[in-house]
């Protein structure tokens, strides 16, 4: 029966790749993003080898640890849209014990299982140190890959009942979000916090010593135990991973039977209210009745509402990483220039552009009310356009102020904001245009907003890279101008002129040639994003 379950995995997966040749795209590229990471793995053990093999105990330790935690988080994002998610087999004649086995088969075929196993195969580079550590190591791995995947799979069915709520969902996917975003700041400030100091070694050993007796990571320091002859404590930590995998595989088991005989039904967010504030400021034509909804989408519905989190939190990040720097380089006496915090805007205003290319993704099979009332392609662009410009253009001159501000020079505020509203309609512009020929991925109506297609799929990285020429050559004046303009200052209000003007023509080229591609492209449009995946 492992078997069956393994062929439907490939068959699930042949059959997304049958209905679109963006599937084997995307297929292709995911294999890279792993093929990459695992050389990475492999570059890295073959340093440490070399260069530190006495800390390859305790990154193994820390490895292990943020392994489970990345997958368990995965795992979590994944459940609701599982195609074999056991709620599917409730109806079948299949106990717990028969369907946990044949999940597990099924599970180490993913493709996050096969990285996380090849990764922790490749580790076993830095224990050829000693033949006794090489040996346990390798005795040590399937102990280790079985605590990643039950670990993982345990602990998001522990929460898919709780998570079975809209407002959980929403909450959740919001949470890791902001978690993914203030990740870079917080190893920013974790490394700075070491460089405080005296000792750092001694921090991080302290920090190993106490993981290695939790269930995270005692399987991972099992070799280093063995290799150092401490028999005891190897015995102890093999009894914590034993314990932790047969906890997890009898939990799992029950979680598992529980959800065959009480299926869990995702539930909805509750009741919507109306607002007509925006109906009477936005003018009663198509342009200004799509321009309301998208801003009431921004506010209502988590998938947009998470992508306008990520862009008003790109300054804070970048910004706060920066400043951390500059705190920590002049407390050791030099020195850096704060003109860049100027020009932050800039990565802000690209971002929020880019989502305008799959806003009609996000519609799903609702864009269908565009086509038949008779919505011109033109009034769909423009009402695209301009709810998203009320959105985030006065967030962008908001940001301008504030990081140039930051940076102490008030004179770079004019070259801030022409360059990043600028390249905010420009981009905006190309990509109406081409949403219209290439409309991306979203995840459905309340489907998993970190879910498959939260990032837009192949065809918005396809956009992006198609947009980016467009943006160095008919942007550079206005991007030009504003970076000039930490010499000569005067330069900024051409800037701002510039980008004034740049903006202007991209808006009107997506109004108008996007507009027109979209009348004659909507059924296909509408066809792919309305597309179950």
């Amino acid at each position: 029966m492992a078997a069956h379950f393994v062929a439907l995995r490939f068959r699930l997966l042949l059959g997304t790749l049958e209905q679109s040749p963006w599937a084997v795209v995307a297929l292709v590229m995911s294999v890279l993003g792993g093929l990459s990471l695992l050389g990475g793995t492999a570059l890295a053990a073959i340093a440490v080898r070399a260069l530190a093999p006495e800390v390859g105990a305790s990154l193994a330790v820390l490895g292990g640890g943020a392994l489970i935690v990345v997958l368990t988080a995965i795992a979590v994002l994944v459940g609701t849209s599982d195609p074999l998610a056991p709620e599917r087999f409730s109806l079948l004649p299949l106990r717990a014990r028969q369907l946990r086995a044949c999940l597990l088969a099924a599970q180490v075929l993913e493709p996050w299982s096969v990285v996380a196993a090849l990764a922790l195969a490749l580790w076993l580079i830095v224990w050829s140190t000693s033949a006794v550590a090489l040996v346990a190591a390798v005795l040590a791995l399937p102990i280790c890959v079985a605590t990643v995947l039950l670990l993982a799979r345990a602990s998001a069915d522990l929460l898919a009942r709780q998570l079975a709520s809209k407002r959980a969902r929403d909450a959740m996917a919001i949470l890791l979000l902001l978690v993914i975003l203030f990740a870079a700041f917080g190893i920013q400030l974790f490394a700075s916090g070491l460089g405080a100091l005296a000792d750092v070694p001694g921090a991080i050993r302290t920090a190993v010593s106490v993981l290695a007796w939790t269930p995270l990571g005692a399987a991972f320091d099992l070799p280093r135990a063995i290799a150092d002859g401490a028999w005891l404590e190897a015995a102890a930590k093999l009894a914590i991973a034993l314990a932790t995998i047969a906890l997890a595989w009898w939990g799992w088991g029950r979680l598992l039977g529980e959800r065959l005989t009480n299926p869990i039904v995702l539930r909805g967010g509750g009741r919507v209210r109306e607002g007509r504030v925006l109906d009477r400021l936005l003018p009663a034509t198509p342009t200004g009745a799509i321009a309301a909804r998208s801003i009431r989408y921004r506010r209502r519905d988590v998938r947009h509402l998470m992508n306008v989190i990520a862009t008003l939190m790109i300054p804070v990040i970048i910004g706060g990483v920066h400043l951390a720097g500059l705190v920590r380089v002049e407390v050791q006496g030099d020195g850096i220039p704060a003109d860049g915090l100027a020009f932050l805007p800039l990565l802000m205003a690209i971002v929020a552009a880019a989502i305008v290319q799959i806003d009609v993704a996000y519609d799903n099979s609702a864009f269908a009310w565009h086509l038949l009332t008779g919505v011109r392609g033109a009034a769909d662009r423009a009402g695209r356009l301009l709810g998203i410009s009320i959105v985030y253009l006065p967030a962008l001159v908001v940001t301008a102020v504030l990081a140039t501000w930051a940076s102490g020079r008030w004179e770079l505020l004019p070259g801030s904001v022409g360059a990043s509203v600028g390249t905010f309609l420009l981009v905006a512009g190309v990509l109406l245009w081409l949403g219209a020929l290439l409309p991306g991925e979203a995840p459905a109506p309340g489907a998993n907003p970190l879910g498959r297609g939260s990032s837009g799929g192949v065809q918005s990285l396809a956009g992006l890279a198609l947009t980016l020429p467009v943006l160095s050559t008919v942007g550079a004046p206005a991007i030009g101008l504003a970076i000039a303009a930490i010499w000569i200052p005067w330069l900024g209000w051409l800037s701002l002129l510039a980008g004034l003007v740049v903006g202007g023509l991209g808006a009107w080229f997506g109004i108008r040639v996007g507009g027109a591609t979209l009348d004659r492209r909507g059924p296909e449009v509408l066809a792919h994003v309305a597309k179950e995946r």
